[in-house]
C-alpha cells in the first residue's frame, strides 16, 4: 500500500492487496527460503514484508520507505519486530532478494536509481521483483496524486532491467480482469479523480472474499499462460531478475 492512500482507522485490505500478495509467493516460491536476506524499497505499511516471509523462521528484511514518519516507524516496529524499519536505504549490504514493487514510477531518473540499487545491494546470485503499473494510456489523475511519472509496457520494463544491468529470467503482467473497467473509469468517463485507493477499502467481508478469489484466478491463469510463454495485458507488469552474468 502506498502510505498516500493508508488510513489509520481502517484496518481491513483492498482483495488487490492480499491477491497481489498471493501472485508475488507463487512468483518469488523458489526465493522464500530460510536465511533469506531482503531489502523491500518502497515497503509501504510493512504488508507485503510481513506476510510474504511469514513462514521462515531465519530471515532479515529491511524495509524502507522515504514517506514514512516518525510515528508510523515506531507503531510499525512494535508491530512487526522482526522488520527493520527505515526512512533512507541502508549504507551498505548484500541481498539475496529486493523488492521494488510499484516504486520504479515514483522516480523521475529511473534507470540511474536501478542501477544504483544493482550495484550496491544485490547479492552475486540475488534476485530483483520489480511491478510497475502498465500501460501509459492509462495514466490518470489517481497516477498524479500517487506521484507516478509513468506507466510501463512490458517490453519497456524489461528493457529498462537489462539497462540496470540485469537478466530477465519472468516477467509478465497481472490483473488482466481490471484492464477493463480501468479504461472505461478512467478514460471514457473521465472519473480518474474519484478513485477509490486500497487504503480506502470498507466492503463486507463476503464482497471482499469473492472479488479476491475473481482476482487470485485471473492471476493464476496470468502466470500460467506466462509459463506458456503467453503474455495476457494486465494493470500491473512484473519482471524476476538477476544479475547479467
Amino acid at each position: 500500500m502506498d502510505l498516500k492512500e493508508a488510513q489509520a482507522d481502517n484496518q481491513k485490505r483492498h482483495p488487490w492487496e492480499t491477491s497481489r500478495l498471493d501472485a508475488l509467493h507463487d512468483i518469488l516460491c523458489d526465493h522464500l527460503t530460510e536465511g533469506v536476506r531482503v531489502l523491500d524499497i518502497g515497503c509501504g505499511d510493512g504488508f507485503v514484508a510481513a506476510n510474504l516471509f511469514r513462514g521462515l523462521r531465519h530471515r532479515e528484511v529491511a524495509a524502507v520507505d522515504s514517506n514514512l514518519t516518525r510515528e508510523q516507524l515506531v507503531n510499525f516496529t512494535a508491530a512487526r519486530s522482526d522488520i527493520s524499519f527505515q526512512r533512507e536505504l541502508p549504507q551498505s549490504g548484500s541481498f539475496d532478494l529486493i523488492l521494488l514493487l510499484d516504486v520504479l514510477e515514483h522516480i523521475e531518473d529511473d534507470v540511474s536509481f536501478l542501477k544504483n540499487v544493482v550495484n550496491r545491494y544485490l547479492a552475486a546470485k540475488g534476485a530483483v521483483m520489480i511491478t510497475v503499473p502498465a500501460f501509459q494510456a492509462l495514466f490518470s489523475g489517481h497516477d498524479a496524486f500517487l506521484g507516478h511519472y509513468r506507466r510501463y509496457s512490458l517490453p519497456a520494463l524489461v528493457q529498462l532491467a537489462e539497462v540496470a544491468g540485469l537478466k530477465v529470467r519472468r516477467s509478465g503482467y497481472l490483473f488482466s480482469s481490471l484492464l477493463l473497467p480501468k479504461l472505461v473509469l478512467f478514460k471514457l468517463l473521465n472519473s480518474a479523480d474519484v478513485s477509490e485507493g486500497v487504503g480506502q477499502w470498507r466492503r463486507g467481508a463476503l464482497l471482499t472474499s469473492l472479488i479476491k478469489l475473481a482476482l487470485r484466478l485471473d492471476n493464476k491463469l496470468l502466470l500460467a499462460a506466462g509459463r506458456l510463454g503467453i503474455k495476457i495485458p494486465g494493470l500491473t507488469g512484473w519482471v524476476l531478475c538477476e544479475k547479467q552474468g
